[in-house]
């Protein structure tokens, strides 16, 4: 029999090769320690417990960097003695809505 013991029936069967620091290794052997299992199970286990956020998006980020500009700038503008107009107001918690939104996808 070819193979090895089982491997007619192994559902994992894809291997990922990957790099790391000296650090990063480190760290990660000692998740794997503390959570009294393999690195390979350990990944697997972040993977399949893990929601899509598990690395902040790109689209999130400019999303957020644009409702902090908006809230300074309106702060900045109302500490000036200036007034915010509804319009202002709405078009930064239209922004904030989507951030969240992006957030939740």
């Amino acid at each position: 029999m070819p193979g090895r013991p089982g491997s007619k029936t192994r559902y994992r069967n894809h291997v990922r090769t990957t790099r790391w620091s000296d650090e990063e290794l480190a760290y990660l052997t000692e998740l794997a320690h503390y959570s009294g299992c393999s690195v390979p199970e350990l990944l697997r286990r972040l993977v399949c417990r893990a929601n899509r956020q598990i690395v902040i998006s790109r689209d999130l980020v400019n999303q957020v960097t644009r409702v902090g500009t908006n809230v300074n700038q309106i702060a900045k503008q109302l500490n000036s003695g200036y007034p915010v107009s509804a319009d202002e107001l709405k078009a930064a918690y239209q922004q904030l809505l989507a951030a969240v939104n992006i957030a939740k996808s």
